[in-house]
């Protein structure tokens, strides 16, 4: 879908050349996924039925990757002929451009900030042999092109394909921010990684000790990783995840073995990210967050959409609510979250997803409570993604769990047969088509204050090369400073940078 978006010929700055270029990635994606729908229906009604479970596989692999892959299209598109990034070299783009630049330069960075972003931007410029601010923009490409492709890969750890498809992606997908797009993807899959991690502390009383190691040297590795690529997850997830912890602990079967497995996670983890971890205690006591963007003015227990924190007049926020002022939407999370507690609140799964969305309420309304006195935010509304995207999967659970508790028989034939995968793989097509055309039209260039002043400030500054953007007019084609530096925007688009 990338590559394919490359040959999508319009102005990204006139309005109909946008619409003209969404709809020739919708028409690419629909010619996709009826390609993939006809060698599912195919493998369906060939005898014998060997070959159906890998094609079903590959097949709901294939819709992950279509989803995003036409949102990253659609940010191709709206930054056609210019080789900045979104924001171009102010906000946060200008500022990781020019930390990216200091590795390069052989400089150090911030140590609070996490540092794998910075480093895979200065290795990307490296490897193309092109400036950090260009290399941020394929970052943003390739990050928001495999959003879809690691959320249901991450899921697959847990559910079968048809279910990690309709879960892990439903879940995901509103969570996408192709600005900053590994902020995001740390959270769609550091979850199902914990909810695993909780799994396999459940059952270590009959596990080996090498496998224990494994496991251990696995679990460590991936969230250091994350801890390394967006901290602010573990902040809001670490009380949820110390009280499952406790709740799953094999306490009375396998006290050795359990202390073994978190003491070997443990390790690795310090090991890869210690030092890091180090540094963002030692500046808690130092780095503010004053950034009262928009949504530090709403009530705070509004999470049903998250809009981002760019500026600009969002309109009545939060919409009007239809029952107590509370939406339908948000309505139908409540229920679904009460129906997989109902059903399972054993499983593993929900009680994490429980603890962590627990976790997140309290800090959140702690750091909002202490708001006035303190003058500082500390990052809270971030809280709104982590919050959605615990009652997002707790809902595709409760409907999960309702499959396996009152038809044994269909979900048997959702894991083995044709028809219900073929069903599910047609509903998911036509979400990820909505949802790949809806996202990206928000970031095409627009001067309005919304997020596609993003792409707009991209296609008005002169590049780095002193050549303005190809479809920009000279007479508007602003000067920045070479390097990433950022230069002064107008007062009604100016946005403070965070630094975390």
């Amino acid at each position: 879908m990338v590559e394919l978006s490359r040959s999508i010929d319009v102005d990204p700055l006139d309005r109909v050349g946008q619409v003209s270029g969404l709809a020739s990635l919708a028409l690419r994606f629909t010619l996709l996924g009826l390609l993939v729908l006809a060698i599912v229906v195919a493998a369906a009604h060939r005898r014998p039925w060997t070959a159906f479970p890998s094609v079903s596989r590959l097949a709901c692999a294939a819709v992950a990757g279509l989803a995003t892959g036409m949102t990253a299209g659609g940010l191709v598109v709206a930054l056609r002929g210019t080789s900045w990034p979104l924001y171009a070299d102010h906000g946060d783009s200008g500022r990781l451009a020019e930390w990216a630049g200091s590795l390069l330069a052989g400089g150090n960075v911030p140590a609070f900030y996490p540092p794998a972003a910075l480093y895979m931007i200065a290795w990307l410029a490296e490897l193309t042999g092109s400036t950090p601010a260009h290399a941020l923009k394929m970052l943003q490409v390739l990050g928001t092109a495999l959003f879809g492709p690691v959320a249901y890969l991450s899921w697959r750890l847990l559910l079968p394909p048809p279910w990690a498809l309709c879960i892990g992606l439903v879940g995901a997908l509103p969570l996408i921010d192709p600005y900053k797009p590994y902020v995001t993807v740390v959270l769609v899959a550091l979850l199902p990684v914990v909810i695993r991690f909780l799994q396999v502390l459940r059952g270590v009383s009959g596990t080996s000790w090498s496998r224990i190691a494994l496991y251990g040297m696995g679990f460590g590795s991936v969230t250091g990783f994350f801890l390394l690529s967006y901290s602010g997850w573990f902040v809001w997830s670490a009380l949820g995840v110390v009280v499952a912890t406790l709740l799953v602990f094999p306490w009375r079967t396998g006290v050795l073995r359990g202390l073994g497995l978190l003491g070997a996670t443990g390790a690795v983890f310090a090991a890869i990210a210690g030092p890091h971890l180090v540094a963002l205690l030692g500046a808690s006591g130092t780095e503010k967050d004053r950034y009262f963007s928009f949504d530090t003015f709403v009530e705070p227990a509004y999470i049903a959409m998250w809009r981002s924190d760019l500026p600009g007049e969002p309109g009545p926020w939060p919409p009007p609510g239809e029952l107590a002022g509370v939406g339908l939407f948000t309505v139908l999370l409540v229920v679904g979250a009460g129906i997989a507690v109902a059903l399972g609140r054993r499983h593993t799964a929900v009680l994490a997803l429980c603890c962590c969305m627990a976790s997140a309420w309290l800090l959140r309304f702690w750091f909002a409570s202490q708001m006035y006195e303190t003058q500082t935010v500390q990052l809270y509304p971030r809280t709104t993604q982590q919050i959605l995207y615990c009652l997002l999967l707790l809902s595709g659970f409760g409907v999960y769990l309702t499959v396996q508790r009152f038809d044994l028989a269909w979900n048997r034939q959702l894991l083995a047969g044709s028809a219900p995968t073929i069903g599910v793989l047609c509903a998911m097509l036509l979400f990820a088509l909505s949802a790949g055309s809806s996202v990206p039209d928000r970031y095409m260039p627009r001067a309005d204050n919304s997020a596609g002043q993003l792409a707009y400030v991209s296609q008005m500054v002169r590049q780095e090369d002193g050549r303005c953007p190809a479809y920009s007019r000279p007479d508007r084609c602003a000067t920045g400073r070479p390097g990433g530096s950022r230069r002064p925007v107008p007062a009604r688009t100016r946005r403070t940078s965070r630094s975390s």
